[in-house]
């Protein structure tokens, strides 16, 4: 699944931009420790914890607690949702980075490029997928290490996005009062985007292809206002085929001196056909 760009380059602006961090430098080193659950073939949710450590600058950090509401139909896919951490100097953050979420305590260990085996700032797991329940929170223990191109010891507590579940979403709606419900967190601090996917009647060429996403992101609110020039597009769309991808993003930020270490945790949804 897609990942959205939770991190962006300064120079850039962000689909559905959210207010960016105003207390974290960008000139000094990063870690970022992503914590984005999927599915496994059995249908169990699991988690593969990454953190990466690189020298920031001319990054960003969006902020999920001050997201600014907004919804538009752009191309399929056109956010490819990668950010590119290989353009920036890796740092060394020690031997190991430690997760624990609930009872279960995992490590993530340096990642090494294939072609040249050289140190990537990566570290992830060296074991499978953790069973994983979304909303468990996490802390992360960085040991870190001394001397050039390398990122100080550092910890932070943080909560996780959890479960959520989408509404009917109305096909044919009143332009006018048409908006996407869905079980809020029940607390400040998160945000959910909606990126469903469809193709309009009169611009379908292939009756299998999506080619148009309706994406739209709320500051987690348990209904978002879907706006009139976006519904009237929904409203054209064709029976088939039609998909939703949604995640419930949550960021924490601690300022750690010279250093600053973030978390991001999402929980995905899917739906091969909208609900």
């Amino acid at each position: 699944m897609r990942l959205p760009r939770l991190l962006v380059l300064a120079a850039l602006a962000s689909l559905g931009a959210c207010s960016l961090s105003t207390d974290l430098p960008t000139s000094r080193p990063l870690g970022v420790v992503v914590l984005s659950d999927t599915l496994d073939a059995q249908g169990n949710t699991v988690l593969a914890p990454v953190a990466h450590f690189f020298n920031g600058q001319g990054v960003v950090v969006p902020v999920s607690s001050i997201v600014q509401d907004s919804c538009l139909v752009i191309p399929y896919l056109a956010d490819t949702g990668a950010f590119p951490y290989n353009l920036f100097s890796p740092l060394n953050a020690g031997d190991s980075v430690l997760i624990q979420a609930g009872d279960v305590t995992t490590s993530l260990f340096p990642a090494l490029d294939p072609r040249t085996q050289l140190f990537t700032g990566t570290y992830d797991l060296q074991e499978p997928p953790l069973q994983w329940t979304p909303g468990t929170p996490v802390s992360v223990t960085v040991p870190g290490a001394t001397g050039a191109n390398t990122y100080p010891s550092a910890s932070a507590s943080a909560a996780t996005a959890a479960a959520f579940t989408v509404s009917h979403i109305d096909r044919a709606p009143d332009e006018n009062s048409f908006s996407i419900s869905y079980a809020p967190a029940g607390g400040a601090g998160s945000a959910v985007v909606f990126a469903i996917g469809f193709d309009t009647v009169s611009h379908t060429v292939n009756p299998d292809t999506v080619h148009l996403e309706m994406y739209c992101s709320d500051t987690d609110t348990g209904n978002f206002q879907v706006p009139v020039a976006v519904a009237r597009i929904w409203r054209e769309a064709a029976a088939t085929p039609r998909n939703m991808r949604a995640y419930r993003w949550e960021t924490t930020i601690q300022n750690n001196g010279g250093t600053g270490l973030i978390v991001i945790a999402q929980h995905n949804e899917y739906a091969a056909d909208a609900p």
